[in-house]
């Protein structure tokens, strides 16, 4: 692959399992589309068991030359949604993000609209298919009227987000990622800070995430942590600090069948002085008979804050492109 190829899928967050489809690759336009369609079944011990085509998208990123070093850029992305459970009053189908803007190799990207955030591109290490995720203190995933700057290279990528006060939360944004590379590791880090502005809801959150990854062939694995410090200045007692652990790995064990497990550990601390730590395990194998199709199951062991420990169980088949 290209090196600006390989610079352009970093600036546009395309991580595995989501395999892209390069329509056009010229020094004048660049087209692909990209998606992850994911069916799974989760068996829960506690709750209803969930059928759903839950974190599956589709999309489409491009640009276009309109002078030797000025592209126009753009893109827009799809969430699915279907799920048995017709009671959740979810939208089957809908536009999660847009944007549009320049590019230049030698700067990098300059998008307006709505975007999946920063830490959301450069999360930390999770490689569950199902129940991995607790860990994650970040506080926006996606937010739309917001200015995002991407620059990539092969030694490292810097991503900045700047969302304005808008939704029904009057939500601001402030985020800068980056990652640095240096041969099969990879080092992650970045803050963020959020604002909404509701009167009967006003909070800021202040966050942050560092994580080490290592990348060696079919072994890979990380650890990662959070800390968020979150203010409700509408209701004092619902502050709360917390810190997060996550560490999580994978193996392929022969060619096409994968396994993979991960421990996550958040501590919370309310302004009350009443704390509390979750626990979250889980453990699962893939199989991957051809680059664009995927079966997992995934097994489960969770402590949630002051509630009964539980075992779940998850099976799925996901195509990927």
């Amino acid at each position: 692959m290209k090196a600006h190829t390989l610079s352009l899928l970093a600036l546009l967050g395309i991580s595995a399992p989501a395999f892209s489809y390069e329509a056009i690759d010229n020094d004048i336009a660049y087209l692909h589309f990209y998606g992850l369609v994911k069916a799974r079944a989760l068996f829960l011990d506690h709750e209803d068991n969930d059928y759903s085509f839950g974190d599956s998208k589709i999309g489409v990123e491009g640009r276009y030359a309109i002078t030797d070093m000025i592209s126009i850029a753009g893109g827009t992305e799809a969430q699915i949604n279907l799920d048995a459970d017709e009671d959740k009053d979810e939208d089957d189908l809908f536009i999660s993000q847009y944007y549009a803007g320049i590019y230049t190799e030698p700067f990098g990207q300059l998008t307006y609209g709505k975007h999946a955030t920063s830490s959301d591109d450069l999360n930390g290490i999770d490689y569950s298919e199902a129940f991995g995720g607790e860990a994650n203190l970040n506080a926006v995933g996606v937010k739309g009227d917001t200015l995002k700057y991407k620059y990539a290279n092969e030694l490292f990528t810097v991503n900045a987000t700047y969302g304005f006060e808008d939704g029904d939360q009057q939500r601001t944004v402030k985020e800068l990622f980056g990652q640095y590379n240096l041969g099969d590791m990879a080092l992650i880090a970045g803050v963020g800070h959020t604002e909404t502005h509701l009167t009967n809801n006003l909070t800021e959150a202040t966050y942050f995430q560092t994580t080490l990854r290592f990348e060696m062939g079919d072994t890979n694995f990380g650890a990662t942590y959070y800390h968020q410090d979150f203010d409700n200045q509408s209701s004092p007692s619902r502050s709360v600090d917390k810190d997060a652990f996550a560490v999580s790995g994978q193996i392929a064990f022969v060619e096409g069948i994968t396994g993979y497990a991960g421990h996550e550990i958040v501590y919370e601390e309310e302004q009350d002085g009443s704390d509390g730590t979750l626990n979250n395990s889980y453990v699962g194998v893939s199989f991957v008979p051809v680059e664009w199709f995927k079966i997992f199951a995934e097994a489960n062991y969770a402590k949630p804050i002051n509630n009964r420990s539980e075992t779940n169980f998850a099976i799925g088949a996901a195509l990927v492109w």
